[in-house]
């Protein structure tokens, strides 16, 4: 019978499925020494930055006992997206992407030292603070587009997963470490903080090659002219807008607990060390629901769970209405954690529908719109604390809120033929013989 003898399964992984639908491998970014090199770079980065929102949250709450000034402080950072990040990311497109991410490194250490002088006044720290955030939308482009030149294909969807687990393994580290420090000392937290961005400098500059500008000196315009040309293309592609739109969604709600996280620890009792922990706890859920979302789920199956699994965060959000104590809470900020599992096959997909050099451009757009909606849910549920709300009614009736957004951003979500069809359109152009 013609079934006796069935032809012998392709070489590969025993995965039968598509090669476009198999469960990724981080083999495929781990064995590229420059990507690894690149995502370690970047953890270091980013645990100097979270160590900084530590240091100096806890530093004005103890300098203040203000909650609108200690949330005013950490959402500060989110100020540069209401406009400048668009410039800086048509900036971005003009320069070796690579080089960007040191200069900026170097700019955020020596700022950050200014932090270290005594006796500053509240207004200047924040200023501080502020010129450091503005670096950063600079920064997220370049990184963005510098993975994009490294990898390609499946693997930068893999290595985009790795970094979002990076950077919240760096939260762990910085957080945990921020709280314990910023108890001690705020000021040695920020020293080491300054520290790790000049070790992440060097690192970039060592161990990523360096690639020319995408975009030739003699192509480009005005710069206002190639901001607003990304603006568009973030406007007028279904993909990109809905997508960026789940993204904002998710992020507004997400990012509460860990952002009124000072907040909470005094609704406790607490310390900065009470405040570390439900930032980190935040971190690992994120980390832990990433990587496993990212590989023992097939592509094709975690888009057609991320509209389900966009109401997660709601779900989470709602339950700080029964006021728990500080092991509910622990679980809400975990909850959180486990619903940005979806952030990185969201990202992944504006990845690959940006075309090349025009990442600069399009990713500070979309990430102006995610630090903004996270920005404005942290700084404003501060605000109503301060006017005399109870901090987890707040944030309960936020939850609440969750649902309408989530359903107004997930409704129209583009189907899998769309999405491809993006992709492709943004695919460079094939060599030419």
């Amino acid at each position: 019978m013609s079934n006796q003898n069935p032809p012998p399964a392709p070489a590969g992984p025993a995965d039968e499925a598509p090669e476009s639908d198999r469960r990724p491998s981080f083999s495929q970014v781990f064995g590229d020494r420059e990507a690894a090199a690149f995502l370690l770079a970047f953890c270091i980065s980013n645990a100097g930055a979270m160590l900084n929102r530590v240091a100096v949250t806890f530093l004005v709450w103890q300098q203040t006992e203000s909650s609108a000034l200690a949330a005013a402080s950490f959402a500060i950072s989110f100020a540069p997206y209401l406009g400048l990040a668009q410039v800086l990311g048509a900036i971005v497109d003009r320069y070796s992407y690579r080089n960007v991410m040191i200069v900026c490194d170097v700019l955020r250490a020596g700022l950050i030292a200014l932090l270290l002088i005594p006796g500053l006044p509240i207004a200047v720290m924040i200023a501080i603070v502020f010129a450091v955030a503005a670096v950063q939308p600079a920064y997220n482009a370049a990184r963005v587009a510098t993975l994009a030149q490294i990898l390609t294909g499946d693997a930068l969807s893999v290595a985009i997963a790795l970094t979002f687990s990076a950077a919240a393994t760096a939260q762990i580290i910085g957080y945990l470490a921020g709280g314990l420090l910023a108890a001690l000392d705020p000021h040695t937290a920020l020293a080491i903080n300054a520290g790790l961005f000049v070790v992440s400098a060097i690192a970039i500059s060592m161990l990523v090659r360096y690639r020319p500008p995408v975009n030739k000196r003699e192509e480009r315009r005005h710069v206002l002219v190639e901001t607003a040309d990304g603006l568009r293309m973030l406007r007028d592609n279904k993909v990109l807008r809905t997508v960026s739109f789940g993204i904002w969604g998710l992020f507004a709600l997400t990012a509460v607990p860990e952002g009124v996280a000072v907040l909470w620890s005094v609704h406790l009792n607490g310390d900065s060390r009470t405040q570390g922990l439900i930032m980190a706890v935040d971190a690992a859920a994120a980390v832990v629901a990433t990587l496993l979302f990212t590989r023992f789920v097939r592509p094709s199956v975690r888009d057609k769970l991320i509209r389900p699994l966009a109401f997660i965060g709601p779900v989470v959000l709602t339950t700080a209405l029964l006021d728990p104590p500080l092991a509910g809470v622990l679980l809400i900020a975990m909850g959180a954690g486990v619903a940005n599992m979806i952030m990185a096959p969201m990202n992944a997909t504006l990845a690959h529908c940006i075309p090349d050099g025009w990442r600069g451009r399009v990713v500070a757009a979309a990430n102006s719109g995610l630090q903004l909606s996270q920005g404005i849910a942290i700084a404003g549920i501060g605000l109503i604390v301060e006017f005399g709300a109870t901090l987890p009614y707040v944030v309960g009736a936020w939850g609440l809120c969750g649902f309408l957004i989530q359903y107004l951003v997930t409704r129209n979500w583009p189907a899998p033929a769309e999405i491809e069809a993006a992709k492709a359109a943004a695919a460079p152009p094939p060599a030419a013989v």
